[in-house]
């Protein structure tokens, strides 16, 4: 009797789970910490249908000031790569905290001088072959930063966000117009199209995806570690598709996980003396974190007197 209870609970608690998911839009963000202004973040850890450390954010892109940048051309942009000269240039590797580290360094001191405060991994590369050091990428789908292509498209799904600020998510290829784009980011395949799941990859691995809510003012990221057995196991790709939903997402893209998946915040210093950093809000399989293709970063424009 008891086995039979505890199996009903169990299934009862998954069903549960299920039903919270496919409910559109039913995240409670209220509950959410603001990071910065316009940037919500929460963390959570779910055992149905497998242990998974889910980190989101809800960044509000009508928030005054508030800015999206990719990462940009290598100064070697279009060059034959040393290491495998099949391929040319588009960016050089960087971690995603160490992204937000340049953004912030002054512009004499090899940086952006901007004042970027959170950043996440986005679009997948090549080469991707051992021993998998290779500095710099390439062939990556449409990346655009600060209205310069950084890469062309070709054919994958697309972040975009125009001069005037809209947002859209499209898939881009040769015939797609970019004017008038400031900012684009690249993933692997929609998981997410008018508010309805598409279940791709059922392998499971770490995994980050991008949402934008219906009036698309609103850009939703889900990170999901993974292959950490006792931590956190991973997602399949619908399972992306079904959490940018209960975010809120009525359309979403998949992007580059594994290794690569990232969230990190800068934190300014504290009252008690804490120095400032930039920290990462997940955790990698054995603590390693990759340098990838391309970063997207939030950042603000300074204000006026």
């Amino acid at each position: 009797m008891k086995k039979t209870v505890a199996l009903f609970l169990t299934i009862a608690a998954l069903l549960s789970s299920l039903l919270t998911l496919a409910q559109e839009g039913s995240f409670d963000w209220s509950k959410a910490v603001e990071l910065h202004p316009g940037i919500r973040h929460a963390k959570m850890t779910v055992e149905t249908p497998r242990l998974m450390q889910i980190n989101v954010a809800r960044i509000d892109l009508d928030t005054p000031g508030l800015r999206l940048r990719a990462t940009g051309r290598d100064p070697d942009w279009g060059k034959p790569m040393p290491d495998f000269p099949e391929q040319n240039i588009n960016t050089r590797r960087q971690k995603t905290r160490d992204f937000i580290r340049q953004a912030r360094k002054p512009v004499n001191d090899g940086g952006f001088g901007l004042n970027m405060v959170f950043a996440v991994n986005s679009t997948p590369w090549v080469p991707w072959q051992k021993p998998f050091t290779h500095k710099y990428a390439a062939k990556q789908g449409l990346i655009v930063s600060e209205g310069e292509l950084v890469s062309d498209p070709n054919g994958r799904p697309s972040l975009i966000i125009r001069k005037d600020g809209t947002a859209d998510m499209i898939a881009t290829t040769a015939e797609t117009d970019l004017t008038g784009i400031v900012t684009a980011v690249s993933g692997f395949t929609f998981v997410l199209q008018d508010g309805n799941v598409i279940q791709g990859n059922k392998s499971l691995a770490p995994r980050t995806g991008y949402g934008l809510t219906a009036d698309k003012r609103v850009l939703l990221i889900v990170v999901i570690d993974g292959r950490q057995p006792q931590y956190s196991q991973g997602a399949t790709t619908g399972e992306v598709g079904e959490w940018l939903r209960h975010l809120g997402a009525q359309i979403g893209i998949n992007m580059d996980g594994g290794g690569s998946t990232t969230m990190a915040v800068w934190k300014p210093a504290g009252a008690d003396g804490e120095k400032e950093a930039v920290v990462q809000l997940n955790r990698h399989k054995n603590g390693a974190e990759r340098t990838v293709g391309c970063n997207l970063g939030v950042y603000y424009l300074p204000t006026t007197p």
